[in-house]
């Protein structure tokens, strides 16, 4: 007797082969999944980071401010309006700059909200230029020290945005 060996019908070798092809793909898409969440888990350590050195630059420059307050009340009343004036025309200056960058709607508006900043600040200068009492002018310094450091952050970031 001789035996014979019978091929596989089509329709088994069909499965075979899809389950085989099936089997496959899941064991990519576990792979891609691994390389997504390693993407994720990287992107997440890089958002991490970045938000360390923003907080980090914020405190940073919140002392450099608060340095920069005391250093203000122990400066003369002359000096320190002088000081004060040079550094709103400069800034003045910066926001003229941004001004001719031009760029989408909502950067101009960004400008047109420092021009108005900016005039607060000139009239908050000329308010504080105008009073005659030392502890009136003092106390009122402090709250002109944190118009011009918010004015100077917001300048800072136009200019960033703008790529300046």
């Amino acid at each position: 007797m001789v035996c014979r060996i019978q091929p596989y019908p089509s329709s088994i070798m069909k499965k075979a082969i899809l389950t085989c092809l099936a089997l496959s793909l899941c064991a990519l898409s576990l792979r891609a999944e691994d390389s997504l969440n390693d993407q994720l888990r990287r992107a997440a350590e890089k958002l991490k980071n970045e938000f360390s050195k923003v907080k980090e630059q914020g405190e940073v420059k919140g002392r450099e401010w608060f340095k920069k307050a005391k250093e203000h009340l122990t400066t003369s009343r002359e000096e320190y309006l002088k000081q004060s004036a040079d550094v709103l025309n400069r800034w003045k200056a910066d926001i003229d700059v941004l001004k001719d960058q031009g760029g989408r709607d909502y950067f101009k508006t960004r400008v047109t909200a420092l021009e108005q900043h900016h005039a607060f600040a000139v009239n908050e200068l000329e308010a504080l230029t105008a009073m005659t009492d030392e502890a009136q002018f003092r106390a009122r310094q402090k709250s002109f020290d944190k118009t011009l450091w918010t004015l100077e952050a917001a300048v800072e970031q136009a200019q960033e945005e703008a790529g300046l």
